[in-house]
């Protein structure tokens, strides 16, 4: 009977991440908060297959890709038809973790009918699309509305999300801001890298409408009117050959480097190579935003001053005037500006950049983030 609620008491300190998949190139913030785990104990549930495991390494992870062929038909037709999800029962049933953990508004929604039969708390993390373009759809809205009667929790990454969701139908009281974060004690403040010309700017994104590149590169070929910048931008995506045709039409093409899809650790070498971070994030036509971008909050980690808008959750990682500096959405000339003034100002970029290290340090740490996180689930599991 002893060893029986010792075993209890085990389980229920595994937390179940629900991945669908496990996991895209661009979810670091995701794998960070798994990885970094202290009091709780992690296991991955998909029914997908694994994706890019040699970049995000992880065990266990549990999914329905390795059974055969009639088992995954069936999963999927039943979770299609019943709204039941006979694989992540059965993981639930073996594992008998204390939470269930959801990822992105819709797998928290799929989930609610495993909630119901299991009864294992479940939390849901909205990080972006979910928060933004999705409420704007009825499917969804209504999809949604399971989530904010039988849902347990909800995370959020900023206030602006939280008022989002809230405006949307989600009880205020069942929403918990947990802010994305980096791992601060491994990454250290880049060196100064001096007055040297020419000023480099460094941009990661997916190259996608709302993080705002051709903003960008307006702004750039703008500031280059005035003083010696060169651009690096880190990412892929849809409109990388529109980019490229748009900096050979600004006449910027020798200035700025299209380095496509790189690692983490590639990112943050361009990071420490370079003076400013810039991201002009902003509200893609069909309403997508932006959470509060990691590369980000890895750039203010390294110590870099930033320029970006007064977008979604961004004003909560940069203080205007303080850490960085902040422009409207889609306004090339007020960044361009911004651009030209730390280009032309070393003292200013080393100020800003010391006091985005102390507030990054201070409230986007994982190792404060992991604890705010694990609080809220001993309150789940009471």
């Amino acid at each position: 009977m002893e060893e029986t609620a010792n075993n209890k008491k085990k389980n229920s300190r595994i937390v179940a991440h629900v991945l669908v998949p496990y996991i895209r190139p661009t979810e670091t913030f995701i794998y960070d908060r798994i990885v970094h785990m202290n009091s709780f104990v992690p296991a991955v549930l998909s029914d997908e297959p694994v994706r890019n495991l040699d970049m995000f390494p992880f065990k266990p992870i549990h999914t329905l890709a390795t059974r055969p062929p009639l088992v995954r038909k069936s999963h999927h037709m039943l979770k299609r038809v019943l709204d039941y999800l006979p694989f992540f029962h059965e993981m639930v049933t073996r594992l008998k973790p204390g939470i269930i953990h959801a990822h992105y508004g819709p797998v928290g929604a799929a989930l609610i009918g495993l909630r119901r039969k299991t009864g294992v708390p479940l939390i849901t993390s909205f990080y972006g699309i979910d928060a933004s373009a999705l409420l704007r759809q009825e499917y969804y809205q209504k999809l949604y509305q399971r989530l904010w009667d039988e849902g347990d929790m909800i995370s959020v990454l900023s206030y602006q999300m939280k008022d989002a969701l809230v405006a949307a139908g989600c009880p205020s009281e069942k929403i918990r801001i947990h802010r994305l974060a980096v791992n601060t004690v491994d990454m250290e403040p880049r060196p100064d890298p001096g007055t040297k010309y020419p000023a480099h700017v460094v941009c990661a994104g997916r190259l996608v409408e709302k993080k705002g590149h051709d903003i960008l590169l307006h702004a750039v070929a703008q500031a280059r009117q005035h003083a010696d910048i060169q651009c690096d931008l880190a990412g892929d995506g849809p409109l990388e050959s529109e980019l490229k045709g748009l900096a050979v039409k600004l006449g910027i093409h020798n200035a700025v480097r299209f380095h496509g899809r790189v690692s983490r650790t590639r990112v943050l070498e361009l990071m420490r190579q370079s003076h400013i971070f810039a991201l002009l994030s902003r509200t893609a036509a069909d309403g997508d935003m932006e959470g509060t971008p990691t590369a980000l909050i890895e750039a203010g980690a390294a110590g870099m001053p930033a320029v970006s808008t007064t977008h979604a959750g961004i004003p909560e990682i940069i203080k205007q005037g303080v850490t960085g500096l902040l422009v409207p959405e889609n306004d090339a000339s007020a960044a361009g500006a911004a651009l030209f003034r730390l280009a032309c100002d070393p003292d200013l970029r080393a100020k800003m950049g010391a006091a985005a290290r102390t507030r990054i340090e201070q409230n986007f740490s994982i190792q404060n983030v992991i604890r705010t996180i694990e609080a809220d689930y001993e309150t789940l599991i009471g």
